[in-house]
């Protein structure tokens, strides 16, 4: 049988002797999430050192991600002080993690990350704790990830069997909440949805959780509004890639937008500007003929 060979942070792992790969195997998944961002300049935050409430124990970790990340800034806090040799990039800070003093010191202090690991005491509050007050000063393209989540299921960590009131149940709010824009087309938004407009995504793994930061206020296609800055941007490609494009899709995609916003003028002059140019094409046919009856046609969104 042929030995599958281990990805570069797995391979750091245990030359370290972390427990995310071994015990866990979190770095597999970790590569896969970080490997474009290994020659960034960026800063990460681990919460939990390691080695308990021994000052010469811990911190490997940090070495792993210090390696990993040559051109980074890693930070370690930990509610214990720590006296380890540490790499040159790599900075311990002693606080509790449920502090926010703590946590907008360490923020003044060795901020803005653009990496946040919450492997820290792993109670239910800390976790959430941490997560209310770090998450939304992430940058845009920040990632936030939650490890051994399954001590949410543990009751001397203040969890539940079924992990009710836990980074779980926020988690799974966020990501319904990546819809609300189409909950609120179709009624009353009754599911509390807190950092939804500010969440690209919500990845759930084997005991970790990962949050990406992203903007997710792009409209609905049931309520479309081109004066929104992302559509702006969208219409902006459009417009360039419809000056050069070797077919007819800009002009396609151009004319499907005003149509979802209801600007049947835009959609007629965007498909016929089209057809200027690619003469009979059966798509933009169609939707200059459906910009000209728009009154007695179906609902926006039915239209592909």
């Amino acid at each position: 049988m042929t030995e599958t060979p281990l990805d570069p942070l797995s391979a750091l792992a245990v030359r370290h002797g972390t427990d995310k790969y071994g015990e866990h195997l979190y770095t597999p998944d970790y590569h896969r999430l970080f490997a474009h961002l290994r020659d960034r300049k960026l800063r990460l935050l681990e919460v939990g050192v390691g080695g308990y409430g021994y000052p010469d124990h811990g911190g490997q970790g940090l070495r792993m991600w210090a390696a990993y990340f040559p051109h980074a800034h890693i930070v370690g806090l930990d509610l214990h002080p720590k006296r380890l040799a540490m790499p040159a990039n790599v900075t311990i800070r002693q606080g509790s993690q449920d502090d926010p003093a703590v946590l907008d010191r360490l923020w003044h202090q060795d901020g803005p990350f653009d990496i946040i690991i919450d492997d820290g005491s792993h109670q239910v509050a800390h976790v959430l704790a941490t997560f209310h007050h770090l998450y939304p000063r992430l940058p845009d393209d920040g990632i936030y990830v939650v490890e051994d989540t399954q001590t949410a299921f543990w009751p001397e960590y203040g969890g539940t069997p079924p992990g009710t009131g836990s980074i779980h149940d926020l988690a799974h709010s966020i990501a319904l909440g990546l819809n609300r824009l189409e909950m609120e087309v179709a009624g009353p938004v009754a599911l509390d949805t807190p950092y939804a407009a500010i969440t690209h995504e919500v990845r759930f793994l084997r005991n970790l959780i990962v949050f990406q930061r992203g903007d997710n206020t792009y409209p609905s296609i049931r309520k479309f509004d081109v004066g929104h800055p992302g559509v702006r941007a969208v219409l902006q490609h459009l417009d360039r890639a419809g000056h050069e494009a070797a077919t007819p899709g800009p002009w396609l995609t151009r004319a499907k937008i005003a149509f979802s916003a209801g600007d049947m003028v835009a959609a007629s002059i965007a498909a016929a500007t089209g057809l200027a140019r690619f003469p009979g094409n059966p798509d933009l046919t169609q939707m200059l003929a459906l910009a000209s009856i728009r009154p007695l046609m179906p609902a926006a969104h039915e239209i592909r």
